[in-house]
């Protein structure tokens, strides 16, 4: 990959803006738990559909979006409320937006969809979502997730913040990758952009956080943020003793 002619640059996708087909990444996951979402993304909407290994989240919207999707069977559970509220709150120390979409369970065939039973736990749960800036939205089926996914994706087009960056990292940038995930609050989107906007690890270790922001398309908060962290000085003392 070419430099860049100077610090304040650009990369070439990053003026793609409302030019660039609507994408979203997808955590591999989902092929087997919304399988419908994905192919409704493609067929229907067609949406670029980059199934990737994201962990922290389901979907990645845009360059500051995530999107969780929770079954309301999973939020009426109490054992399973808590990990569902801990992987949400998670979240907020990776992207600027978060949204939680809460689908009903598909009726199995010959059965009526039922009623949801809420409870006091269930809305107080809703609530600190609310409280903590956490977008809430409700989906009936898979295919309906889908359609807010795709509106959701519009809306981050309309405000210059979607996913034009490459999505796929060949060879050794494959290594690359993996060593900026290992980051603390780089989202994979972000990965992507440190990889297709730089030529080497070293290069961008050596950058400053202008260089880092427009390169990466991430906030000068965020740059700063992996500023900081690539320059942290370990104290030896803190190291464990070598195992003889």
């Amino acid at each position: 990959m070419a430099p860049f002619p100077s610090s304040s640059a650009r990369p070439p996708w990053g003026s793609l803006g409302n030019q660039a087909p609507l994408c979203i990444l997808v955590d591999s996951r989902e092929i087997s738990s919304g399988p419908s979402v994905i192919s409704t993304l493609k067929a229907a909407h067609g949406v670029k559909v980059q199934v990737c290994p994201l962990g922290s989240c389901d979907y990645i919207i845009s360059n500051r979006l995530a999107v969780e999707r929770m079954s309301q069977a999973e939020l009426l559970n109490g054992a399973q409320r808590s990990k569902a509220a801990q992987r949400a709150q998670q979240l907020k120390s990776t992207f600027d937006r978060i949204c939680v979409l809460i689908e009903k369970e598909r009726a199995k065939a010959g059965e009526a969809q039922r009623g949801t039973q809420r409870t006091k736990h269930y809305d107080s749960l809703l609530s600190s979502f609310l409280r903590g800036g956490i977008r809430v939205l409700f989906s009936s089926s898979q295919e309906e997730t889908a359609e807010l996914l795709k509106e959701l994706a519009l809306v981050e087009q309309r405000k210059g913040a979607a996913i034009v960056v490459p999505t796929e990292v060949q060879g050794p940038g494959q290594d690359a990758l993996r060593f900026y995930l290992s980051m603390p609050g780089v989202s994979y989107v972000a990965a992507l952009a440190l990889c297709h906007g730089f030529c080497s690890v070293e290069e961008m270790a050596n950058s400053s956080p202008s260089e880092l922001a427009a390169r990466a398309q991430v906030t000068r908060q965020k740059a700063e943020e992996i500023y900081r962290y690539l320059r942290y000085s370990f104290d030896k003392q803190m190291l464990p003793e070598r195992v003889t």
